[in-house]
């Protein structure tokens, strides 16, 4: 199984106004993974596709979300 590590989130903002938050996480190798990869998924579970600096792609909803700041990583 893989382990993650979050590494930022963003808070970001989709052209209907909704407010999301996306994490960026590094899956760590292991038998299955070759090397380190980053993955990024939403606060609330769904799969999210960077597309480029400042946008994110929601995918399972298809919606394209622009980033407004990276937020800190509390301890």
């Amino acid at each position: 199984m893989s382990q993650y590590h979050e590494t930022r989130r963003f808070k970001c903002t989709s052209d209907a106004g909704n407010a999301c938050v996306v994490i960026e996480q590094i899956r760590i190798a292991d038998e299955a993974v070759a090397g380190p990869r980053t993955d990024y998924m939403t606060v609330d579970g769904e799969v999210a596709n960077r597309l480029d600096k400042k946008h994110f792609l929601i995918l399972m909803k298809g919606e394209i979300v622009k980033i407004q700041r990276a937020l800190r990583k509390k301890h």
